[in-house]
Order: C-alpha cells, then structure tokens, then sequence
C-alpha cells in the first residue's frame, strides 16, 4: 500500500512540475504512474489530497540553518538562498506551481493548515539559528534578535514573492539588507544611548 502510495506522489510530482496543478488532471497522475484512475482513488480522494500529501512530505531541509553558528555562517546562507531566487527555473513553472498552491491554499483550509506548517518548521529553523548565531554574538536583547529574525524571514519570503510574480528582485539591496540585519547581531542595542 505504502509503496502503491508513494508511486502516486512520485508520479504527481512529475507531473504537476510538468503541466502545474490546474492543467494536471487525476488521468494524467494515474497514466504518469502506470495506475487505473480507479486505483488511484484508492488512495487519494482528490487531486488536492494528493496535493497535500505532497507538501506534507515535502522535504524540508533546515540543516544548513542548523550548521549557522556565527554571523559569516548566517550571513552566508541568507546570501545563497536568495541568490537562488535569481535563477528561475525553465520556463518558470515551479514558479507557476508555487502560486497556484498559494491560490489553492487561501480556498482550502486542509491545504492551507500544511503549508502554514512548513512555514512554521522554517521560521523555527530561522528564528533557531538567529538566537544561537545572537548569542554567541552576546546579543543580549532577545527582542531585538527576534526582531532581526522576522525581518530576515520578511526579506526572503518579499525574494521568493518577487521571484515568483516575475518583477525585479533588486538583489544587491536585498543583500545589502541582510549583511545590515546580520551586522546588528554584533552591535549594541538598536535606538539606546
């Protein structure tokens, strides 16, 4: 059953990476996976649970968060991921996907509470690895260092957003920002005398 199951979620991948989500039929998920329709409805109700089970098992790698242990390591990583945001990928599908799960996630509360998850576990991530880079930093107002980690998270999700609806991401400003933010890290209190 498991095996039938991930044969299904491997086949839908490919397919709505392919077509996107709204041109990819249930037809085309059972042809991909060599599956009757039939077969197919055995394990999932809809396309959209089908859709959940993917973004559920999506592979959400914070390890390289985890391996950030002083502002060069932070800064570092916040400079790759959204350099990543520059290299669109052919014909910007995986863009096309991302807002049409966006979309999908404002109508459907089941899609939504999943990706609202995976948002979670990378703020998590983030905000982990901003306190522990803060204090061996010896940043001592946590305040601040949270505040410095929201507005890093703002700054990659504003990248991805950018990325996605196809205007200009302006990357050297939003590297500029990160190197500020990350700077902060070290500097004393923001507004004190």
């Amino acid at each position: 059953m498991a095996a039938v199951r991930q044969q299904i979620l491997t086949a839908a991948r490919a397919v709505f990476e392919r077509k996107g989500l709204y041109e990819a039929s249930v037809s085309d998920v059972s042809k991909e996976a060599g599956l009757s329709v039939g077969s197919l409805y055995v394990h999932f109700r809809s396309k959209e649970a089908i859709l959940v089970a993917l973004i559920e098992t999506a592979d959400f790698n914070g390890v390289p968060l985890a391996g950030c242990n002083n502002t060069a390591d932070l800064l570092a990583l916040v400079e790759t991921i959204l350099r990543q945001q520059e290299v669109p990928d052919t014909a910007g599908q995986a863009a096309r996907t991302a807002l049409e799960v966006a979309a999908i996630a404002r109508r459907s509360p089941e899609v939504q509470a999943v990706v609202i998850q995976n948002y979670e576990k990378l703020r998590s991530a983030l905000f982990d690895a901003v306190l522990r880079v803060g204090e061996r930093a010896a940043k001592r107002n946590k305040d601040e260092v949270l505040a410095i980690g929201e507005s890093l998270l703002s700054l990659l999700i504003a990248a991805q957003a950018q990325m996605l609806i196809g205007v200009p991401l302006v990357m050297e400003a939003k590297i500029a920002a990160a190197r500020m933010l990350v700077t902060r890290l070290h500097a004393g209190p923001a507004g004190r005398k």
